[in-house]
């Protein structure tokens, strides 16, 4: 792919940017980023980085993705391998509000690219290497993709946090989200992006000896699913156990598909994912990876956080 990266400055850039917000989420006018709050976020510590090809649409300038940020405060509740977490100190950090490919461009690796373009960009500034984003986390692509090959973890699980969504991908259904922490420096982020999280790896057997991860998935407590009247994977209604054994959840294979042929097996996805990481978060535990089970499909790998350190 003949295709650029580079970070968005002008007015006629941000104009692109919106006609691309339109495309990617099927976005209506009242929730396109207006010109003059993005350029306000691009000049005082905030970014956009986006992707052109020129064989992109001409609507947008060639641009087929994009990164958008800007800086926050909050307080860490999960640890790397750099930083002990203290109750109550506040830190800066980087909230990534938009990251998204148009259809056409996506299973090319494009959105790792934009990741890491907008990664080195706020580790250039120098101003943290801590950032955060939402996500659905019942659409099992972001999840791999935030957790499993760019390293980020999970604790936090908010409820409706924009209102009821009436976008075309959310239209109608309670806008929960998890928030993940990517630190940028850790261990484990660089050990990820150098090994790119391939899926083929976090295949768990028992025909063979395991590699480390299966290992983990196999002591692990799994939550079991079953098979809807519509043919789709449901949830067992059963409450997670949390003594500190590491927890497999389950995730939908498609929500999106789900949604559209059972609306109600779709809420029922979304109680049993609400209940059950609010339940482990609770619980001291963190999501840690994603897994792809032979016989059962893409689970959430939960464990139990060391407790707070004082030193």
């Amino acid at each position: 792919m003949n295709i650029s990266i580079r970070a968005v400055r002008s007015i006629e850039d941000v104009r692109h940017f919106q006609a691309l917000q339109g495309m990617i989420w099927a976005a209506p006018p009242e929730d396109i980023v207006p010109v003059h709050v993005v350029i306000t976020v691009i000049q005082n510590g905030g970014g956009m980085v986006a992707a052109y090809d020129p064989n992109g649409p001409e609507e947008t300038g060639g641009m087929v993705g994009l990164c958008f940020w800007f800086p926050g405060i909050g307080v860490p509740t999960t640890k790397d391998t750099i930083f002990t977490v203290r109750s109550g100190v506040i830190r800066t950090k980087i909230c990534s509000h938009m990251a998204g490919v148009l259809p056409d461009w996506q299973g090319k690796g494009l959105g790792l690219k934009l990741k890491l373009a907008q990664r080195t960009a706020v580790l250039d500034q120098g101003m943290t290497d801590w950032m955060t984003w939402t996500y659905d986390p019942l659409f099992r692509i972001n999840a791999v993709f935030n957790i499993r090959r760019l390293g980020a973890v999970c604790n936090t699980y908010k409820r409706n946090v924009y209102g009821v969504m009436t976008d075309a991908l959310n239209a109608g259904v309670p806008s929960d989200r998890c928030q993940v922490d990517w630190w940028l420096r850790s261990d484990r982020v660089e050990e990820r992006l150098a090994s790119g999280g391939r899926e083929r790896s976090s295949a768990v057997t028992v025909t063979k000896e395991p590699l480390p991860d299966q290992a983990r998935a196999l002591h692990a407590h799994r939550m079991a699913t079953t098979t809807s009247r519509s043919g789709y994977a449901a949830p067992v209604d059963d409450a997670p156990r949390l003594d500190g054994t590491p927890l497999l959840v389950p995730i939908p294979n498609d929500i999106a598909a789900i949604r559209r042929a059972d609306r109600e097996l779709g809420m029922v996805w979304r109680h049993f994912m609400r209940h059950t990481l609010e339940a482990a978060f609770g619980a001291g535990y963190v999501v840690t990876d994603c897994l792809f089970l032979s016989s059962a499909g893409w689970h959430y790998l939960l464990e139990a956080q060391p407790p707070e350190s004082n030193t």
